[in-house]
């Protein structure tokens, strides 16, 4: 029962859950020209326009797809993949597409991955976008963590601005080593979901990112309530 939800997501990362969801039979308003090299510099350098030029579809549409690559998705390939590109040219054409979920179900297929490479004795390959569960944990074990006090955290900031300047401060671990081991006995200890040491319920009660989250979560009207339901 323990493990990141879509509330988890969107709160995070402030990305839209709205429908349709990505399928197959999008169509593209147009095709694109956008120079498939394998590798990352390449691509890079074959796709970019001139300094002073104004940036065109083609540019932004590759762009986009480098994003989703490297920045979003984090393939664990080290050749740019083309499974992502007709996402791009649908988030270019301004599609409304539930990116939210497409993480979500992105981490948990890496991490069956990983299980599965565990369980063979294989080296793993890490990769997706593992810098989700790291904002996930900081969220869940807020209570051992140093927080800076730099940095605005007002309503119109998502959550993952507020975690990424988070760093782990247990007692007695010096060693990365040492810290991920003492995980480990707060879930073994860990008797149900009221525990003072644990927040399993990070983002029900928030102050920051989406305005609906804040306001349908908790409504105080009947007609409210029906829309939360």
């Amino acid at each position: 029962m323990i493990r990141m939800s879509l509330l988890d997501v969107v709160a995070i990362t402030g990305l839209p859950i709205n429908f349709p969801y990505c399928t197959p039979d999008m169509q593209l308003k147009r095709h694109y020209n956008v120079v498939l090299t394998s590798f990352y510099s390449d691509f890079i350098a074959h796709n970019m326009g001139a300094e002073s030029a104004k940036i065109n579809d083609n540019e932004h549409v590759a762009f986009l797809f480098y994003w989703l690559n490297d920045v979003l998705l984090c393939s664990r390939s080290v050749q740019m993949s083309k499974f992502y590109l007709p996402l791009a040219t649908l988030l270019h054409e301004e599609k409304s597409l539930n990116l939210a979920k497409l993480l979500l179900g992105h981490i948990f297929e890496e991490l069956g991955q990983f299980v599965c490479d565990l369980r063979d004795n294989k080296i793993i390959s890490t990769g997706g976008p593992l810098w989700l569960i790291q904002l996930w944990l900081n969220a869940v074990f807020e209570n051992f963590m140093t927080k800076s006090d730099s940095g605005n955290t007002d309503k119109q900031y998502i959550d993952g601005f507020r975690l990424s300047v988070f760093k782990p401060n247990f007692l007695d671990t010096e060693l990365d080593d040492d810290k991920i081991w003492a995980i480990f006995p707060l879930f073994h200890t860990c008797k149900d979901f009221e525990d003072d040491q644990l927040n399993f319920t990070h983002f029900l009660r928030h102050n920051r990112g989406l305005a609906w989250l804040d306001r349908l979560l908790f409504p105080d009207t009947d007609e409210a309530n029906e829309l939360a339901n």
